[in-house]
């Protein structure tokens, strides 16, 4: 079984102008590196302010022209529904916890070796 190099980055809310640099910094070059799905921990906060989401459509927007993934833990009820009022859940995966998050391309990939299995045992003309 392949192990798959995670980061996992978690994103510290009502942090300082500097820390929030140094973070979107962190982010954006986990990002660029090629292969490695990065997740966005926002476990660790309690809301997300206009600033945060900003960064998060920032992170989407650089994750969607490369072969990166990026997935986001919401952490919470609150920042789910920022999430999905934003519409970012409809860009990104949104997890409730990084173990599921963990999960995810497993549960992916085991899906397409089902769907590949049963397309191998469809009839000619059967569809």
């Amino acid at each position: 079984m392949n192990t798959i190099p995670w980061v996992i980055l978690p994103f510290p809310c009502g942090s300082s102008f500097a820390d929030r640099r140094g973070l979107r910094k962190d982010l954006l070059i986990a990002l660029r590196v090629s292969g490695s799905p990065v997740i966005v921990d926002l476990s660790s906060c309690g809301t997300l302010a206009h600033e945060d989401i900003d960064l998060l459509l920032e992170c989407v927007a650089q994750a969607a022209g490369r072969e990166a993934k990026v997935l986001f833990v919401a952490g919470s009820r609150v920042n789910r529904v920022l999430l999905e009022v934003t519409r970012i859940s409809s860009l990104v995966p949104v997890f409730n916890s990084v173990r599921e998050a963990l999960a995810y391309p497993q549960i992916a990939a085991e899906n397409e070796v089902e769907v590949l299995r049963a397309s191998q045992f469809q009839k000619p003309g059967s569809a």
